[in-house]
């Protein structure tokens, strides 16, 4: 379903849960081009960081920024084919990937302050060491970030307790094992199919990391 013909405004869970069922990818933040945006579709921003905590805590969707490098929520029935497909260009890790994957694997509610302390970041410029590590290991989906809480005052995305970051494999067991039984053309399809009302050079960029020129349909 193209995101033109979506209703509009979410406000509930449940029409937040409809509308990511329906359109699998959205970005987390922004006006929603070339994807939807469930942050645009809500009554205002701070509804919907408390929508999008909430599909994450019940794993209706995943963070990542897999998709065009940009951070997208996609929906459960999707990730199993993003994750079957984008594990097939991992490299090894970066040192300073690895070392935040190892704090991330022995901690709960890791989040980028403490890759930062980890790294013995004390630069202000942005991005930073963590930040870049962080990214690396959430393009390769070996982490994912998790719900947080959402300020009663305040900006709404800045949470006490920072994002928490989780093993993506250890997180998502289910949607792992989904994965693996699924051939890469099947994986293809799931992906291209949320994507069919764009253009095809819009879709072989929004997903150049996790599928070849050569696997995506012509039209």
């Amino acid at each position: 379903m193209a995101p033109s013909t979506l209703a509009h405004v979410i406000d509930t869970e449940a029409q937040a849960v409809a509308f990511m069922k329906s359109v699998k990818f959205a970005l987390r933040y922004g006006s929603g081009r070339p994807l939807p945006s469930l942050y645009a579709a809500a009554v205002d921003q701070r509804r919907a960081i408390e929508l999008t905590n909430a599909l994450l805590a019940h794993n209706v969707v995943i963070e990542t920024n897999v998709i065009g490098e940009r951070l997208v929520l996609a929906h459960r029935d999707v990730v199993p084919a993003l994750w079957a497909l984008r594990t097939r260009f991992r490299s090894e890790s970066t040192p300073d990937a690895a070392r935040a994957l190892e704090l991330i694997a022995g901690e709960a509610g890791v989040n980028a302050g403490d890759v930062r302390r980890l790294l013995g970041v004390r630069s202000a410029k942005r991005p930073d060491r963590a930040d870049v590590a962080l990214a690396e290991l959430m393009r390769d989906m070996r982490v994912d970030r998790g719900p947080s809480s959402v300020p009663k005052r305040g900006i709404p995305y800045l949470s006490r307790e920072g994002f928490p970051y989780r093993v993506f494999e250890k997180a998502h067991p289910d949607l792992i094992a989904t994965a693996r039984k699924l051939s890469i053309e099947r994986a293809v399809e799931m992906v291209v199919a949320p994507l069919q009302h764009l253009p095809p050079r819009t879709r072989a960029s929004l997903l150049r990391l996790c599928v070849r020129k050569e696997e995506l349909p012509d039209k």
